[in-house]
């Protein structure tokens, strides 16, 4: 038995030393294995390029903004066809380098290469910046050293990438520097036939930002360089952006960036930057001077502008409490009201375009009929998945007289509830949720029909 056992121990070491042996040769498949599958159709041809031209490479994607694909597309040369754009590294030591493909009678031809000035890639913008027809590359770099973002562009002349200074200066430095931001946007905003950036900067160490308008120009070689050529202050208390677009902001056709930010966890501004064709200077119309910080598009719901009413034009949004709530109040409920911005000689005024109730958690509105001021208020149950609204009388108990409630359903709690047919009003329906209403009886404020006209989707 003990012979047996030991011959059976002796088996079992030499299975797994057999095993240790074969170690590196089994995990160098299972790594081949997971590679991501080679790509097929005009992304592999695309590779077969860069590799004869390159060798070995890894490819970098951007990390922020609208392109994030390893293969940017976008037409470079001007023969209306799409070129591709490949960030890539062969050398962990060196900065991410880009390069420049083009198609040539259906088949990918290198073009030109260029080492960049970052560790990271943050974004990427494509536009007509010194307005020959063609887009330059414009290049968000993250600097691992500073952490800074800074901004690079790049042309592409005779089918050879060239890089385009972008500076500004710095009085402190007595010089000229790289560009920072956090954000920034492109787009023809003085209507001059070239494109311009709008960048954005937090600087949270001094609780300071700064818009920044970036214009290219012929420098004194005669070689194109970009520079800030304007500013104008942001709010500095905001700590980063939920989201950020280029937008029409007024209906005489001003457009401009608008950065929807936040100053705390619960907390959120919209802040417009635009040029001022009337008087020629860059300009954050709701930052206020004396505070030193943007007010009158403060909100408490975490959702950020949109063209609410679809005219084409950009709405703010901006809350107020609902009767029966106040800022001593556990969870208060907002009417969130819509506005339009109207710029003039003497400043900015607001016009109203639409109230209505959000609910964040579901992801639904209802628009509040004028009706319904200092009469309606709201209560939600979000573990129940319930919006209550409730008739408001002044010095009373504000949560007394239900009027009506909406619900969300799964599909299975709609088809097995027995409760179900006293929800008179289906707002919608999906593969797995129903969103129906009940109304009491008694209560005649509120018309069932305007409920189904004013729900909607967010």
């Amino acid at each position: 038995m003990r012979i047996s056992a030991l011959a059976k121990l002796i088996a079992a070491m030499l299975a797994v030393s057999c095993l240790c042996g074969c170690n590196a040769h089994l995990f160098n498949g299972d790594r081949q294995l997971m590679r991501p599958p080679y790509p097929a159709g005009e992304e592999r041809s695309i590779q077969d390029e860069l590799t004869k031209n390159l060798g070995s490479f890894t490819l970098k994607y951007p990390k922020s903004g609208s392109y994030r694909s390893a293969i940017l597309r976008a037409d470079l040369t001007g023969d209306q066809r799409n070129d591709a754009l490949v960030f890539y590294r062969q050398d962990e030591s060196k900065p991410i380098s880009l390069a420049v493909l083009s198609q040539d009678d259906g088949k990918w031809k290198f073009l030109s290469k260029k080492e960049g000035e970052g560790g990271e890639i943050d974004r990427v913008l494509f536009g007509d910046v010194n307005c020959d027809g063609l887009n330059e590359i414009i290049v968000g770099w993250t600097i691992y050293s500073s952490g800074l973002n800074i901004i690079s562009a790049y042309s592409l002349q005779d089918n050879t990438l060239t890089s385009i200074d972008v500076k500004e200066y710095s009085e402190s430095k007595e010089a000229n520097i790289s560009v920072a931001y956090t954000d920034m946007q492109i787009y023809d905003f003085d209507n001059d036939g070239s494109d311009e950036i709008i960048a954005s900067y937090l600087n949270l160490s001094e609780v300071t930002a700064t818009a920044k308008l970036i214009e290219c120009h012929r420098g004194v070689d005669n070689a194109y360089t970009m520079s800030v050529t304007d500013t104008a202050p942001l709010d500095g208390h905001v700590l980063n952006y939920a989201e950020t677009k280029v937008a029409k902001l007024t209906d005489d056709r001003i457009f401009g960036v608008v950065l929807d930010g936040y100053k705390d966890n619960s907390t959120m501004i919209t802040e417009y930057v635009y040029w001022n064709s009337t008087n020629g200077d860059l300009e954050t119309p709701f930052y206020d001077v004396e505070e030193q910080a943007v007010l009158n598009t403060v909100r408490n719901v975490n959702i950020t502008s949109r063209d609410i009413d679809s005219d084409g034009v950009m709405d703010i949004p901006v809350t107020q409490f609902l009767p029966g709530y106040d800022s001593t109040s556990e969870n208060p409920m907002y009417l969130t009201l819509w506005f339009n911005a109207d710029f003039g000689s003497n400043g900015y005024t607001f016009l109203n375009k639409k109230k209505n109730i959000i609910n964040l958690s579901d992801g639904y509105s209802i628009t509040w009929q004028s009706a319904w001021d200092n009469k309606v208020t709201c209560r939600i149950d979000e573990k129940n998945r319930i919006l209550f609204f409730y008739k408001y009388q002044k010095n009373r108990f504000a949560f007394s007289e239900e009027l009506f409630r909406i619900k969300v359903f799964t599909v299975k709690e709609w088809k097995e509830d027995a409760h179900n047919p006293d929800y008179t009003v289906v707002l919608n329906t999906t593969e797995e949720t129903v969103i129906a209403a009940i109304f009491s009886s008694e209560q005649t404020i509120v018309d069932q029909n305007t409920i189904n006209s004013s729900f909607s989707l967010i």
